[in-house]
């Protein structure tokens, strides 16, 4: 009898489980707006062969309302297809956010300890978390005991402090460490 692999258990993050729903709500609304445009195409059949609509002959109002009815029906494609692409986008952007998510945790996740005002000096070049998931790469203008802080680039008035616990990296001399204790 042949052994069955062994699967491992992996665990997705609730930003990653989001982009997947999203994902497959846009596969969703695509296959809905495809569907709505063949109908669309379907009721457009009757007028295949070019002929205007004649008024005063007997087909005249059942044509009208079949066209209307096939306008409308184009319109709803329409819809379907824009709500479609504001869905893979939101798909898109989720599946970012938790890229970037799962980046910062790997980063943070292999330090052995947290950094402290003695691994920084003025000058150092440092990447820090904005945000959730928004890094931004600033130099050093001042070491305190509870904060950094950042040249923001605007002569003092816009340079930003940001604790210790949301360094990413410090780059000096052109060698960069993630962890403090390397």
């Amino acid at each position: 009898m042949a052994e069955q692999p062994i699967e491992k258990a992996t665990t997705t993050s609730p930003e990653r489980r989001k982009a997947e729903r999203l994902q497959q709500r846009a596969e969703k609304l695509s296959g809905a707006a495809q569907q709505a445009s063949d109908r669309a195409n379907g009721m457009y059949e009757r007028f295949a062969g070019g002929q205007p609509l004649l008024r005063g002959h007997h087909s005249y109002r059942s044509a009208s309302r079949t066209k209307a009815r096939a306008d409308a029906a184009s319109e709803r494609a329409v819809d379907a297809y824009k709500a479609a692409e504001r869905a893979r986008l939101k798909a898109r952007l989720a599946e970012t956010h938790a890229d970037a998510k799962d980046e910062i945790t790997a980063i943070t996740s292999a330090r052995t300890r947290p950094w402290e005002p003695a691994d920084f000096q003025v000058g150092d070049i440092v990447t820090v978390r904005v945000f959730e998931t928004s890094t931004s790469t600033y130099r050093v203008k001042r070491v305190n005991r509870k904060t950094l802080t950042l040249d923001g680039g605007g002569g003092g008035w816009d340079d930003p402090k940001r604790e210790y616990d949301r360094v990413l990296s410090r780059t000096r001399d052109g060698v960069t460490i993630t962890d403090p204790a390397s």
